[in-house]
């Protein structure tokens, strides 16, 4: 089944009075598997009742960029135990776009803190004597029997 065939098919049950969960049913209950989706029905729908009856696709395109990696980049320096869910809300996206663009630049979450992904040796020290002082731990090693 061509996809045209079925936006044909939605279009005659739009002209009929069709709802969409009954159009989404008639169509499904014929091919036998989910072919049309209440979303689809509905967008397409919402298209029909606007007077628009072109069965054509729209060209989507591409979002804009919503998030500068420069930009994200520099406010997890400035404050790196902001949560992607934080970071999300402070530039309104979603989640899963603000850890894409956090992978880009290479900043991985590691004990709350947004980091570059490879330490160098230097910020492997640091990061291990920092968090000493926040949390003192070395004197817990047990190096040898006592």
């Amino acid at each position: 089944m061509e996809i045209n065939e079925i936006r044909v098919l939605k279009k005659y049950e739009f002209h009929h009075g069709a709802i969409t969960r009954q159009t989404v049913s008639n169509i499904n209950s014929v091919f036998g598997i989910q072919v049309a989706t209440n979303a689809t029905v509905a967008l397409w729908f919402k298209k029909f009742h606007s007077g628009d009856f072109d069965l054509s696709n729209e060209p989507l395109g591409r979002h804009k960029i919503q998030v500068h990696n420069d930009v994200l980049k520099a406010t997890v320096e400035v404050n790196s135990r902001k949560s992607a869910r934080e970071l999300s809300l402070m530039y309104n996206v979603s989640k899963q776009t603000i850890l894409t663009h956090l992978a880009q630049i290479g900043k991985v979450k590691k004990l709350d803190k947004w980091i570059p992904h490879k330490l160098t040796d230097a910020q492997k020290e640091e990061a291990f004597l920092s968090r000493n002082k926040a949390e003192p731990f070395l004197n817990q090693i047990v190096t040898c029997y006592e």
